[in-house]
């Protein structure tokens, strides 16, 4: 079974600038290929009409597929449609089921309709008119030369909505694809190349319509083992049983099968035991409990943070002795596991985790240069800590040091299972 192939072209002057973000084209990726169909490249162009003209004509020659998104507005800037006409050999006319359906969301909305956004419903007369029940831009499907192009809005969410229920189902009718499955391993707690090491041989085994990528994030790196069989029931079984062979070779490092976050693994496991959590945080100023909390259900887990980027904080809520930090300097063993201690007690939790570092640009000494970091996690059995330094950037400094007091956190719970 041929692999069908596809292109993204995404038009518009604020993605080449970087006003805006390209979430579009990461999500359609997802999906392309999570329904069988290969992305090859993602293309992003301004809005001129030769620009969009040639960028249709490079996509066109090396996918069946290319979708199109943005320039379907109703301002001068958007000139996505009369350009299309142009590519397709075409003249715009009324369309009147697009002309309906402008008509409806404008009703919809209470909002009078003008003459600019009636224009809305003229697209060019041979494609295949798409309705956009999200927005008045319309989505247009042409066919040229065995390749098929989709024109949609740039708006994500329309984009989103309408690729889903419509687009995606007709790209699956009209071509038979080869079924994609994919894996992921979560790791924290090893290097990329370490993890390479650890398990070279079982990847170099690894049969020829599999493929396994490193995904490194802030403090964990992602495994993602994918493959394209024209058998699915014969690949899943297949990259399962890779996944088995795979796992106790890094099981010390790996804190889930799913593709999600180390805090939804602590919730979870947090939820089944009934127990509860709590935070104190300098350095990363919260980041750790705005982590935790961004899982639903975290509050029947997680009591509070105190966000003790002053001294006097760190001394009057979480009770740090003075002498610590006189003695110590509040960058040390001492007081990030007094402020555990402190945390877990005035919050009254079975756990707390607490950091106290540098996390720049300034502020680092000889003894505690910037990107140093304590951290520490209070537990009913002990309380254990351990110095980092994650380098000299302030936000990856906040985020690894977030990422690694979960997963201390969540090897004491391991540890405290057993």
């Amino acid at each position: 079974m041929e692999n069908i192939k596809a292109n993204i072209l995404t038009i518009g002057d604020e993605l080449l600038i970087g006003q805006v973000v390209n979430t579009n084209a990461s999500w359609l990726g997802d999906v392309l290929n999570s329904n069988g169909i290969e992305l090859v490249s993602v293309l992003t162009i301004g809005d001129s009409e030769q620009a969009i003209i040639d960028g249709l004509s490079l996509c066109a020659r090396t996918a069946q597929i290319v979708l199109v998104t943005g320039g379907l507005g109703p301002t001068a800037d958007d000139i996505t449609k009369p350009t299309m006409c142009k590519y397709f050999g075409t003249e715009m006319a009324l369309n009147e089921d697009a002309l309906e359906n402008v008509k409806s969301i404008f009703r919809l909305r209470g909002y009078p309709m003008s003459e600019r956004n009636e224009r809305q419903a003229w697209i060019p007369k041979s494609c295949t008119y798409i309705r956009n029940a999200y927005g008045t831009a319309p989505c247009m499907w042409f066919e040229k030369e065995d390749v098929v192009y989709v024109s949609m809005p740039g708006v994500p969410f329309e984009m989103k909505s309408v690729f889903a229920e419509t687009i995606l189902p007709m790209l699956k009718k009209h071509f038979a694809t080869t079924p994609y499955a994919k894996r992921n391993i979560m790791t924290t707690d090893i290097g990329e190349s370490f993890l390479a090491d650890a398990i070279k041989d079982w990847e170099d085994a690894l049969p020829d319509y599999m493929s396994l990528a490193y995904l490194p994030q802030y403090g964990m790196v992602r495994l993602r083992l994918s493959g394209r069989h024209a058998d699915e029931q014969f690949l899943n079984k297949a990259l399962d049983e890779q996944v088995d062979k795979l796992v106790p070779l890094i099981s010390k490092y790996v804190f889930s099968l799913d593709d999600e976050p180390i805090e939804r693994v602590i919730v979870r496991e947090l939820t089944r035991r009934g127990q509860t959590v709590a935070s104190a945080e300098s350095c990363t100023g919260g980041n750790i409990a705005h982590l935790i909390t961004s899982i639903p259900g975290s509050s029947a887990v997680f009591n509070g943070t105190v966000v003790s980027y002053a001294t006097k904080i760190k001394n009057k809520v979480l009770g740090v002795p003075q002498a610590y930090i006189d003695q110590y300097t509040v960058v040390s063993q001492q007081v990030a596991e007094a402020m555990a201690q402190g945390a877990r007690r005035v919050m009254e939790t079975d756990y707390a985790v607490a950091t106290t570092g540098i996390a720049g640009p300034d502020g680092g000494t000889d003894e505690n240069p910037v990107g140093t970091v304590w951290i520490a996690v209070a537990t009913p059995a002990a309380t254990v800590s351990k110095k980092y330094n994650f380098g000299k950037n302030r936000d990856n400094n906040i985020q690894r040091a977030s990422v690694t007091a979960l997963e201390m956190l969540r090897q004491q719970l391991i540890i405290e299972t057993k």
